[in-house]
This record gives structure tokens, C-alpha cells and sequence, in this order.
């Protein structure tokens, strides 16, 4: 396997392909020679994530791969790459999936700085909304932020819905912050041409 030095992606590993993204299987060279671990000793990258609560390790990030990646039979985690190659910029998961209520729940992060923009996180969730209705078949995702700005732009770019709020869910750097929770059902999803 070529090494992430020569921008290469294993055509092996591309799970999902967009315009400007990949979707790739997370792989032990992914933990091992990327920063993916160090995304969630960033205070400033974890303000509206529940991370940066205990120090993560490349040991640790490798323990989580390895019981809850490699093997999995309710999730789908999967790293985001340009399209052009090179390490992953973030991740993108659907969890808990419930195949008698065929429903998931949704979560991405964009670890890299530089690749923290629009189009790179509307493709991946697109790429993964898509898997989930028309692969998976899934008939709702859902997903919680304590940040409602975040939960208006999923209501925005893919018509989402505001499900509700739990108030003072989350503790996070000294206060308690409500969650703003949002759901997207197949009906709504624009179907792929």
C-alpha cells in the first residue's frame, strides 16, 4: 500500500466518491499517520462537540478503531479525503443504526483547518445521507448540536427539521448548553438522479 506521502488513496478503501470528496474505509494507517487523533485534544475544535473532555491518545484512537470501527455492525464511520487524495480531513458517521426502525443518527467532524468549508461537509453529508436512504434504506437520520446554528444550516441545506430542544443536556467548558435536535426523513431527501 503506498504511504500517505504520495497523496495516493487505495482505490481499495474509496467506499463512496463524490465531485470534490472521497469517503474511505477508516484503516490502522488512518489513525497511525494522521492527525485524527489530535482533532479531539483541540479545545477549539471540540467547543460544540462532547470531546476534549480527557486527553486522546494515539493509543486510545487506536483502541477505538479496533472495537468499535473495524468490526461494527451498527455504524458506519468513514474518513473524508479530497478527491485528489491525501490523509483524511475528517469523519463522517452514521450511528446506532436501527434497521427495525430503520433509523441512524448522524455525526461528522472536519478536523483538518483547511478543508473546513462548505462544500467538503455538504458532500459528505450528502454522500452518507444518500448511502443511508437509498442503500441502507433508512427512513430517518437525526442528529444534535448544541450549537442551533449548525442545526439551522442542516435545516437549510437539507431540509431537516427542528425536532426539538433537551435543555441543559450538555456540560461543557463550565456551563450546561441545551441540545437542538434535528431530523431528516427519506420522503424529504432529494432522491440522486
Amino acid at each position: 500500500m503506498e504511504s500517505y506521502l504520495t497523496d495516493k488513496i487505495d482505490p481499495r478503501d474509496i467506499f463512496l466518491k463524490g465531485k470534490h470528496i472521497i469517503l474511505k474505509v477508516l484503516t490502522r494507517e488512518d489513525v497511525v499517520d494522521t492527525n485524527w487523533y489530535g482533532w479531539f485534544n483541540d479545545e477549539e475544535l471540540c467547543q460544540t462537540l462532547q470531546k476534549h473532555y480527557f486527553p486522546n491518545t494515539m493509543e486510545s484512537q487506536l483502541a477505538f478503531w479496533e472495537t468499535n470501527i473495524l468490526n461494527a455492525s451498527d455504524k458506519i464511520q468513514l474518513g473524508i479525503c479530497r478527491i485528489e487524495g491525501g490523509p483524511i480531513v475528517g469523519i463522517v458517521s452514521l450511528n446506532r443504526i436501527d434497521f427495525i426502525n430503520r433509523k441512524a443518527e448522524f455525526s461528522a467532524v472536519i478536523g483538518d483547518r483547511k478543508a473546513q468549508n462548505v462544500i467538503i461537509f455538504t458532500e459528505a453529508c450528502r454522500l452518507l445521507f444518500n448511502h443511508g436512504f437509498y442503500t441502507l434504506n433508512l427512513n430517518r437520520i437525526y442528529g444534535a448540536s448544541i450549537s442551533r446554528d449548525l442545526v439551522l444550516m442542516m435545516c437549510r441545506m437539507f431540509n431537516c427539521r427542528e425536532e426539538g430542544v433537551l435543555r441543559q443536556e450538555i456540560y461543557k467548558n463550565g456551563n450546561y448548553y441545551d441540545a437542538y435536535y434535528y431530523g431528516l426523513l427519506r420522503e424529504d431527501f432529494p432522491k440522486p438522479q
